[in-house]
């Protein structure tokens, strides 16, 4: 029998794991935790493209007392598709690859809604003087002043994906693409 001594307790810990659908940011929260553990060493890597994180984890520690491990998932919940409105908000928030829409048809829905709630940022950072309703004129604006240009004419899909990934980065504002 072993003296008192020698016996050992185990400290209590805890596991978790982050889940959801792609490209929700499940990677980015996880990085928040571990900067204070780490100093930003062994960050996962993240994209405004979905489809980073191919496979589970391993174990990462993000407290240590009490002990608390997360293992960080690719995106397991396939988002359900109830109606073409439901598609576009998830291709211009980044949930799924806006090339699944279009970049340009996925940045035309999300003008349309910034429109619709009056959150013109959007015109400012394009160098448009005022609002508009029509995608092509303000990707050719957004294009033109970040000189996606070639032979002089406008890259009106890359200027989409642009407009989009700053949109995700919150460069337009806190905005949320759905009515409550």
């Amino acid at each position: 029998m072993a003296n008192a001594d020698q016996l050992t307790i185990a400290k209590p810990h805890y596991t978790f794991f982050v889940s959801g659908i792609p490209n929700v940011g499940k990677s980015s929260f996880i990085n928040l935790f571990k900067k204070d553990i780490d100093d930003n060493k062994n960050k996962l890597r993240v994209a405004p493209e979905p489809g980073v994180t191919k496979k589970i984890s391993n174990r990462l520690k993000i407290l240590h007392s009490p002990s608390v491990y997360i293992y960080d998932t690719p995106g397991v919940n396939l988002p359900v598709f109830d109606s073409p409105e439901t598609i576009l908000k998830l291709a211009a928030c980044g949930c799924v690859p806006s090339s699944v829409t279009g970049h340009v048809q996925a940045a035309d829905y999300l003008l349309f809604w910034l429109n619709r709630k009056q959150q013109y940022k959007y015109a400012f950072l394009s160098g448009l003087a005022a609002p508009s309703n029509n995608i092509v004129e303000v990707l050719a604006y957004y294009a033109r002043r970040k000189n996606l240009m070639r032979d002089g004419k406008p890259l009106i899909k890359e200027a989409a994906q642009h407009f989009l990934i700053r949109f995700n980065r919150g460069e337009f504002g806190k905005i949320i693409l759905e009515d409550f």
